[in-house]
């Protein structure tokens, strides 16, 4: 088989790359499975298992248009879930202000601090 062939097959049919798509980031990278690395171990008892944190956490998809739509959908709901915190927080932020009307406005007023700290110091 011509070597130039060969190479269309590969790229055609690429046995030897995934891509992986960190969460909450939207770049594509382009892994290869024969990238052997040497993986250090330490050996505990009992055995501790843990999940990487968010930075690290990453899924590996076969082909580079599923994991670009799984980046964006990623994206997109990341995006969402940071919008729905500041949503929730005005609301927290309206309904303090409701409840704690009467002090904020009428009760501990500068004025009203600084009158009672004129009467204490005169009596």
């Amino acid at each position: 088989m011509q070597p130039a062939i060969k190479d269309k097959i590969m790229q055609q049919h690429n046995f030897t790359n995934y891509y992986r798509v960190y969460q909450h980031d939207t770049a594509v990278r382009k892994v290869s499975a024969n990238d052997f690395k040497q993986v250090v171990t330490r050996i505990a008892f009992p055995p501790v298992y843990s999940l990487p944190t968010d930075g690290t956490m990453f899924y590996g998809y076969l082909n580079q248009i599923e994991a670009m739509e799984k980046a964006k959908a990623g994206a997109l709901a990341f995006i969402e879930g940071v919008i729905k915190k500041v949503d929730d927080g005005i609301n927290q932020l309206k309904q303090y202000r409701v409840d704690h009307y009467e002090d904020l406005n009428i009760n501990l007023l500068d004025a009203n601090i600084r009158r009672l700290e004129q009467e204490m110091h005169i009596k």
